[in-house]
């Protein structure tokens, strides 16, 4: 039996744990500057904003390069503590009864090599090291939460099925309302001891430790009884309410080893700050790579007990992951140019389309630096201006509805961001989630004077700005990124010319993100990230919108979606799930939480031309951020690049500019 899931949209990688485990944490953890975002792709099949494809920029795939090759899940029947039986996971046992799925397409190449550093950036030096915890959600510690550490099972990012991991096999009882998971006696800590069925219930107990300072955790794992460990190698829990995404929550907690971790959580708050436990992933973080306010460095174990499955082949290939902390996006450019940094996501159009060309850049024209756009199905965030509605005027919907109608996207998109985006018309724009009623909202400044007016902001004052009671309309909205300031800057003087005065306020990313989760904005630039598998429940449940310190941070409400959204968790066909999903789409945007603003069709990359990767580029399903886990380092490339940095007389070959494998591997498996 396979467990088979929604096949559009999804959110990390290879790993699912950081995209499910905090359904109320991962949906972006902060906000970006509205051009800075890293490129999601939906639906389309055309490049944005151009309707236009060369030829000549497009990778060629083959009927064949299109078909997946296949790997298989190795596990010894025979493997674990003999003094464990066979019906308790230990050696003999045969999996009869049980659900697994041991094949499935491959995620790496069997080309790849090891070898090499992949050097990258962060913008910030984390509060903490800590895998979990009070102010661990920040972007290094999810990347070293995905490469160091493991879950009992996890989503493939092409396939969206659950396949093993740690667990070689698992159970639903027929009622839905008990999980059981059999580890895999070959898995082991860094440390040498088995992962065992106690690693799962002491993790669970962590994470719901008060005193670990992560409140979320208890609104994911709370939904679960304590485990219990049946055997060394089997472990049971009972859910509380039946849902379909309790299997995705415990399925995909990233485990800690009992003996380091049974401790109070602000004992562990305190142990781990700088430092890690043993981990069961293929890397880890030493000592001596760790240099304060400096750099960090991921690197690769030799003694990972995944080593040799073939179910990982063609994983893992750089020994290290080396982030340098650059606080000035600029002045990692500059580094990416220089070839200092290897990899980098471009949040900018106009680079892109100005600065990353053979006519302005060396790099570029002599192939040192390599320029890509991978087209997939990664899932598409939200982008825009939040409007918290407790604040009056924006608890008027005729207001919101005004100001998303001041918001001239196409000419920004066209004149601003060189039409590498394009506008948002859903709060779920991917796969079949999007309510197709749902419209694109103009720029129409006439219909906005009309809904002001009847609103009541039928003033002028002297400085032709609305009045209303005596209170003029002024509104203020905040960001975090001097990359939002050009846009922000054509909103305020349409909105101006409405009769709306708006204050642009740049906050620092830290205050920014808390006053957005504790509502002390009245708007703010936001950018969220999404998610594998929609949660709704943690950006739109009416109950959310009375607490702060969540992500409903528009403080939305509504009856209907409260009830679609009990329907959503309890139902098990993904097509009525994505049904639900449009529905709730429908209601949330005539509503009008936010000014929505943009997305981009595509991953778009920058890095030095040294890489290689699979066939398919990039997974199905991944962002720009990871999506170079398959991806390894070519030794005689490697040697070409740093001939030609010495020489500049000499060119490298480049692949096009559009990777579009997905959409034809799309097309086809459609027939």
């Amino acid at each position: 039996m396979v467990l088979s899931l929604p096949t559009s949209a999804p959110s990390r990688p290879y790993r699912f744990a950081l995209a499910v485990a905090l359904g109320c944490c991962l949906a972006a953890c902060g906000t970006k500057g509205t051009d800075s975002l890293p490129g999601k792709t939906g639906a389309n099949t055309s490049e944005a904003g151009t309707g236009e494809r060369n030829a000549a920029d497009e990778t060629p795939f083959t009927p064949e390069e299109l078909k997946l090759p296949m790997v298989t899940y190795a596990w010894n029947p025979n493997d674990g503590d003999k003094s464990v039986s066979a019906a308790d996971g230990g050696p003999g046992f045969t999996g009869e009864g049980w659900t697994t799925n041991m094949t499935f397409p491959a995620l790496g190449s069997q080309d790849a090599v090891r070898g090499g550093t992949i050097r990258m950036y962060i913008d910030s030096w984390p509060a903490t090291l800590r895998l979990q915890g009070k102010d661990y959600n920040t972007a290094f510690n999810y990347r070293a939460v995905s490469l160091c550490q493991e879950s009992l099972l996890f989503v493939h990012p092409d396939t969206l099925e659950f396949v093993p991991y740690l667990a070689s096999h698992w159970k639903i009882s027929e009622d839905k309302s008990t999980y059981t998971f059999r580890i895999n006696p070959a898995a082991r800590w860094s440390d040498g001891k088995e992962v065992v069925a106690e690693d799962v219930v002491a993790t669970w107990k962590l994470l719901m430790d008060e005193r670990l300072l992560m409140p979320s955790n208890a609104t994911v794992y709370g939904k679960f009884e304590e485990p219990k460990a049946l055997s060394k190698y089997i472990v049971e829990v009972k859910v509380k309410e039946e849902s379909w995404r309790n299997l995705l929550y415990f399925a995909g907690m990233s485990l800690f080893p009992a003996h380091q971790v049974s401790i109070p959580g602000d004992e562990f708050l305190s142990e781990y700050q700088n430092r890690y436990p043993a981990l069961s992933g293929p890397y880890t973080l030493l000592p001596e790579n760790v240099k304060l306010n400096q750099s960090l460095k991921l690197t690769r174990r030799s003694d990972w007990w995944g080593e040799g499955n073939p179910a990982f082949q063609g994983l893992y290939n750089f020994d290290s992951y080396e982030f340098s902390v650059i606080t000035d996006y600029t002045v990692a450019f500059e580094k990416v140019k220089k070839g200092e940094i290897d990899y980098y996501v471009v949040p900018k159009a106009q680079w892109w389309v100005e600065e990353l060309i053979p006519e302005k850049l060396d790099p570029i024209k002599r192939g040192l630096l390599q320029k890509r756009k991978f087209f997939n199905d990664a899932p598409v965030g939200t982008s825009g201006l939040a409007l918290n509605t407790t604040r009056p005027p924006l608890d008027d919907v005729r207001v919101r509805k005004a100001l998303s109608l001041l918001r001239d996207r196409k000419t920004l998109i066209n004149k601003l961001m060189f039409n590498e985006y394009e506008p948002l018309d859903s709060y779920w724009q991917y796969g079949d989630y999007r309510n197709p009623n749902n419209g694109m909202t103009p720029y129409d400044p006439v219909a906005a004077v009309k809904l002001l007016e009847e609103a009541g902001w039928t003033q002028i004052d002297n400085d032709g700005i609305r009045m209303k009671d005596g209170q003029r309309l002024v509104l203020e909205v905040s960001y975090r990124s001097p990359l939002s300031e050009p846009s922000l800057t054509i909103y305020q003087e349409d909105c101006r010319q409405a009769g709306i005065d708006i204050e642009l306020q740049l906050l620092d990313s830290a205050t920014a993100w808390k006053n957005l989760r504790q509502r002390e904005y009245m708007i703010a630039s936001t950018a969220w990230g999404a998610l594998v598998f929609p949660n709704p429940e943690t950006s739109w449940k009416g109950s959310l919108a009375k607490i702060p310190d969540n992500n409903n941070v528009t403080a939305f409400s509504d009856p209907r979606v409260d009830e679609l959204l009990g329907e959503y968790d309890r139902e098990y066909s993904p097509a009525k799930r994505s049904a639900i999903i449009r529905e709730i789409d429908g209601i949330v945007f005539a509503q009008y939480p936010y000014v929505l603003d943009w997305y981009g069709p595509s991953q778009r990359v920058v890095y030095q031309n040294k890489f290689r990767q699979p066939t398919w580029g990039v997974w199905r399903t991944t962002d720009a951020e990871e999506m170079m886990y398959s991806w390894w380092i070519d030794p005689q490339m490697e040697k070409d690049l740093e001939e030609a940095r010495k020489d500049p007389n000499k060119t490298l070959e480049t692949l096009p500019v559009n990777q579009r494998f997905w959409e034809l591997w799309n097309k086809q498996n459609a027939k």
